[in-house]
């Protein structure tokens, strides 16, 4: 068996971006493929189990194979998945797989590690999320909805679209309501094979339920106005009762404004489409996260709630575990029984409610949206961001990178919002931005630093003197926005702006003498520890990068920009050929030690300039490169590239 990589789909893949790079002004055998720092957390989405190997959707690492506790497979950015992202999943009964990403549905062959794409003639599959995937139990058939990527991850969209697809050609998919038709839920029933989906149909300011059963070529649709709870605005689960004449239906309403007011209420749908209370009258506050049916026994798993068999009595707990309480996934194998995934890994469970990790459980992992901040080259050290987890700090050796500190969100660290980072010398104190203020931390000491009120911390940069943090104003504010410089004698100073329209966007620059380059909406502002300020260029910026060793300076913002010596001039390119989608606009830029400039856009790409500033390639997830990126980090040791992503993980590119 080949792994992915040696796939036929990747040889081509690796075919055309050689070709690419001929085009430019080749410096290296080939060109670059981005690879993951470590794994992020399994955050497993959907399961399934095909000839004994387990398969996860993983939110961020892509579809993973297991075998005997061990990863055996895996289909990934560069390896015939558009994104990380993976967030369902369905086996076909020839042994294929089909991939929901956050960039389309792809069709995955473990046998020979081939991928293809599946989307509607002519649409492509940028910016299409599938969100559901249905496949068929006894032909190569499957129905699956594409939509909008939610950056909330809140749900499908109201513009959402039905596809079937027969083994051969994409076609739509009509249940036969009419328009602002969204799935929620859908399962495929094992015994009858028939296809069952229930969601929302919108209709202006109105939502109402539906369901949708479908046996072969018979289809029947129901709304399911009559019997729903009042404010229903979705449905979260479905599972086929034990009797097999009725569908367990797990409906969300919203009874006021305040999402707090949100229910899960269990319902039992007939076989003609009418609803009513289950007989355990069941009403979470808690999301439900899973609905299986295993034997007898319906289980519901909640967020944090923990696993129960759903009776018409009392709730049933099946383990006491804290492993897996809370639960993402629900899966019932004929052989292994009750599967659970969690945010770590993958569990068995006994029936006694034991788990047994069928996955290696989360030891260092990196979180999915860690942002790389600086690097220490006393120690090959990488400090990194994480705005749901907290800081953390990576060490480089000569068997690849590891995790050697971390400060947790709520554990060692007030819960909050993160924000940038820095290295504070000479005592490796790092200074930590949150949206509420300023930390200093030390290994087992935590220092706050208070700000004005309004302010809004953007970045922090070390000097010699002390240190700068830029900060914007809150919305309807103004008063703190400009740059607060703290001396090493313990003293403060805020040094205010030319104007309301300098106000800061984004990075600093910090000089050895003390100086620092703030970004803002109007140019880049220089000022010092005095307190002076100047305007040193114009145009929107929001990043500024500076190689030390060969002093180097470029900008990106409205443009990107380069540093004559005097003033900043704009860096003109020609990308050939032209890329696959749109590369939106400049986020991010690094400068090696070559002169070469990385520069990551909007839409995930990473172009690629010589010294001379001429394009050399376009690296998107055909390479590896994640298409929610977001910062880029050079590491002058390596000499190789850490690209963190928002929801996808951290990944490395080196080029000689």
């Amino acid at each position: 068996m080949r792994a992915p990589h040696e796939s036929k789909h990747a040889r081509r893949v690796l075919a055309a971006l050689a070709a690419a790079a001929a085009l430019g002004h080749a410096f290296g055998a080939g060109l670059p493929s981005a690879q993951r720092v470590l794994d992020p957390p399994l955050a497993g989405a959907a399961m399934a189990v095909v000839d004994g190997r387990l398969w996860v959707a993983s939110r961020g690492g892509g579809l993973v194979g297991f075998e005997r506790g061990a990863r055996s497979m895996r289909f990934d950015l560069g390896q015939g998945l558009p994104s990380a992202v993976a967030q369902e999943l369905a086996a076909l009964p020839d042994g294929r797989l089909l991939v929901g990403t956050r960039a389309g549905l792809v069709l995955v062959d473990p046998r020979d590690g081939s991928a293809k794409a599946l989307a509607p003639a002519g649409t492509g599959r940028d910016n299409l999320a599938a969100d559901l995937v249905l496949a068929a139990t006894r032909d190569n058939a499957a129905i699956f909805q594409l939509s909008q990527p939610d950056p909330d991850g809140a749900g499908g969209q109201a513009d959402a679209s039905l596809w079937q697809w027969d083994g051969t050609r994409v076609q739509a998919w009509d249940p036969g309501l009419g328009g602002g038709v969204v799935a929620t839920a859908g399962l495929v029933d094992r015994n009858d094979g028939c296809f069952h989906l229930a969601g929302i149909q919108v209709d202006g300011a109105g939502q109402r339920p539906w369901y949708a059963r479908q046996c072969g070529a018979q289809l029947r649709t129901w709304r399911l106005a009559d019997g729903a709870p009042a404010g229903t605005v979705g449905v979260a689960a479905i599972a086929r009762a034990a009797d097999g004449r009725s569908t367990i239906l797990v409906m969300v309403s919203q009874s006021a404004a305040n999402p707090a007011s949100r229910r899960h209420v269990v319902m039992s749908l007939d076989q003609d489409g009418r609803l009513s209370p289950h007989c355990s009258r069941a009403s979470f506050s808690e999301p439900v996260t899973g609905l299986v049916q295993a034997g007898p026994d319906l289980i519901v798993a909640r967020a944090g709630a923990g696993l129960h068999a759903l009776g018409c009595g009392p709730l049933k707990p099946l383990s006491a575990d804290p492993r897996v309480s809370n639960a993402t996934a629900l899966l019932h194998d004929a052989r292994l029984g009750l599967l659970v995934a969690s945010d770590g890994a993958v569990w068995q469970l006994g029936k006694d409610g034991t788990p047994l990790a069928l996955t290696p459980a989360s030891g260092g992992a990196i979180p999915i949206d860690a942002l790389p901040m600086e690097y220490k080259a006393n120690g090959a050290l990488a400090l990194l961001s994480s705005p749901a987890s907290g800081p953390l700090e990576l060490a480089r050796t000569a068997d690849g990178w590891r995790v050697v500190r971390q400060w947790r969100a709520g554990i060692d660290l007030p819960v909050g919002v993160y924000g940038a980072a820095a290295y504070a010398e000479p005592d490796q104190v790092i200074a930590v931005q949150l949206s509420q203020g300023l930390l200093r931390l030390r290994q087992g000491a935590t220092q706050a630093l208070a700000l004005e009120p309004g302010a809004m911390p953007l970045d922090v940069a070390i000097t010699s003197g002390g240190m700068w943090m830029a900060a914007g104003a809150a919305p309807f504010g103004g008063a703190g926005a400009g740059l607060h410089f703290l001396p090493n004698d313990g003293s403060a100073r805020f040094v205010p702006l030319p104007g309301r329209q300098a106000e800061p966007s984004g990075r600093l620059l910090a000089w050895p003498d003390g100086r620092v380059w703030a970004a803002t909406r109007l140019g880049i502002i220089e000022a010092d520890a005095r307190g002076a300020a100047r305007r040193i260029s114009a145009g929107r910026v929001e990043v500024l990068y500076r190689n030390a060793s060969r002093n180097i300076i470029g900008a990106v913002g409205a443009s990107v920009q380069y540093w004559d010596g005097a003033r900043m001039v704009p860096v003109l390119f020609a990308i050939e050929p032209a890329p696959a989608r749109p590369l939106g606009h400049p986020v991010d830029l690094v400068i090696d030690d070559a002169g070469r400039w990385w520069i990551l856009f909007s839409g995930g790409q990473v172009v690629l300039l010589d010294a001379e500033r001429r394009h050399v390639a376009t690296l998107d997830e055909r390479s590896g490169v994640a298409p929610s990126s977001r910062r880029l980090l050079y590491l002058p040791g390596s000499r190789e590239v850490l690209i963190g992503s928002a929801r996808e993980g951290l990944f490395s590119l080196a080029w000689p």
